[in-house]
């Protein structure tokens, strides 16, 4: 009962993966495009996991985002992700598939292990703060600036 969703500005590659989808029978993929801030805080609420299999991040926010809302996350090792997420989320390599079918099988099917992850995901997304960004960033400025 499980589908598929690439949410995100549509690109280049979008077209390939839809085409590819197509031609092998690939019916539980869904490509919605953009979507807006409420959509999106759905579609992380109503996760039964979000994948972020990136082999190049600069900071990785909608994992935390996902955290945030209670999506359990499984991520790439590849990156700066696991220094990000921390024991929040569960890394795989993202050139081996099968690291990733694992864990996806492990957290759909053993509920008090996913339960475990979402409140350690919780728990990580809540050192991160917009505010406290700002602050950090503005001081970072300032002793550039030699204030």
């Amino acid at each position: 009962d499980l589908k598929l969703v690439l949410a995100g500005r549509r690109e280049a590659c979008h077209d390939d993966l839809l085409t590819y989808a197509r031609r092998r029978g690939i019916a539980d993929i869904r490509f919605p495009g953009f979507v807006r801030e409420g959509q999106l805080r759905w579609l992380y609420e109503n996760a039964a996991v979000y994948v972020f299999p990136s082999f190049s991040e600069g900071f990785g926010l909608p994992g935390l985002e996902a955290m945030q809302h209670g999506a359990p996350v499984l991520a790439s090792n590849a990156t700066c992700l696991p220094e990000v997420y921390g024991d929040g989320a569960l890394y795989f390599d993202p050139d081996r598939p099968e690291q990733l079918a694992a864990l996806l099988h492990r957290l759909l099917c053993d509920e008090r292990f996913r339960q475990d992850l979402v409140a350690r995901g919780r728990a990580r997304a809540g050192h991160f703060s917009w505010l406290q960004m700002a602050r950090q960033t503005l001081s970072i400025y300032r002793q550039a600036a030699g204030d």
